[in-house]
């Protein structure tokens, strides 16, 4: 088995078995996998343009309106390391080309990995939001090649009220 899919296999495990665990969990299989077992440089990982990445992550204002801080640290760890494990490693590891529009095959496929563990946890089809989330992080992260973009419009969805429909 490849290493980064152990974030699948720890994902499942974490939130069914013992759900307090899980943000540990994802820095442990989102966070050490790419950076110790693959030796990937920050840069590589999306830690580039901030500037421009904060610019395009401004786009998580739509979100504050409706935004519940209750869940800020957990938040901010589940954000950042499926961001980074999503977007950052996922881009750094495999080829890229865009099949349409802004949407490239590394885009489609991340999200697509990203909808299946939210299905595989909530049994929920309404986790096709969490799809249709990730794809405009790709895009974000793509236009602003830099992580942070990503990392804060999924932490202003994820503070968000909206969020909780889906789970």
């Amino acid at each position: 088995m490849k290493p980064y899919f152990a974030f699948f296999v720890g994902e499942g495990l974490s939130v069914t078995l013992y759900p307090p665990l899980e943000p540990l969990v994802n820095v442990i299989c989102l966070v050490a996998v790419p950076v110790l077992i693959y030796k990937k440089r920050f840069e590589e990982l999306g830690f580039k343009n901030f500037k421009k990445g904060f610019v395009y992550g401004l786009s998580f204002l739509i979100f504050l309106p409706f935004a519940s801080w209750i869940y800020l640290p957990v938040a901010v760890i589940d954000a950042f390391s499926q961001e980074f494990f999503f977007k950052g490693f996922f881009y750094s590891v495999f080829e890229n080309e865009y099949i349409f529009w802004r949407v490239s095959r590394l885009n489609l496929i991340s999200s697509f990995l990203y909808f299946l563990v939210f299905l595989s946890i909530s049994r929920n089809l309404c986790s096709v939001s969490y799809f249709f989330i990730s794809i405009v992080c790709g895009i974000l992260y793509e236009e602003s090649d830099s992580i942070i973009a990503p990392f804060l419009f999924h932490l202003g969805f994820f503070l968000s009220r909206f969020s909780g429909i889906w789970r």
